[in-house]
């Protein structure tokens, strides 16, 4: 009779221990698959930090560019002789002489400016 309980009472600790075993078995899996879940969704994120860092840097790019070559614009804009000041003046009759010095033009601007907007008489028909 005590072997007859001590098998039922060893079949039962077994069956404990297998149901224990097979729980944690299958948590085991869970965890595992969850890792893998996240190692891939962690991927995921890595590569698209990665292409938006290539694509902020693109963009920084284009715009050091893009302020250069207005930088250069502005330069060039503020050293140009004021030609339209110039043309306002010889159309209301101002001479070479007076465009070179109320407009920093050289002689030959002064004198195309003046030969093609001023009020010469001589040149009316030129116009």
């Amino acid at each position: 009779m005590t072997i007859y309980v001590v098998i039922t009472v060893m079949s039962a600790v077994f069956l404990v221990l297998g149901l224990a075993t097979m729980r944690l078995l299958k948590l085991y899996q869970l965890q595992t698959e969850r890792i893998r879940t996240l190692q891939n969704q962690m991927s995921a994120l890595c590569e698209g930090a990665s292409g938006t860092d290539e694509r902020i840097l693109q963009f920084e790019q284009t715009l050091i560019k893009i302020r250069d070559h207005q930088h250069s614009l502005d330069l060039r804009a503020n050293s140009q002789p004021g030609y339209d000041h110039a043309i306002r003046l010889a159309r209301k009759g101002a001479g070479v002489e007076q465009l070179i010095d109320n407009c920093n033009l050289s002689d030959e601007e002064a004198y195309l400016i003046s030969r093609l907007h001023g009020r010469d008489t001589d040149h009316a028909g030129m116009h």
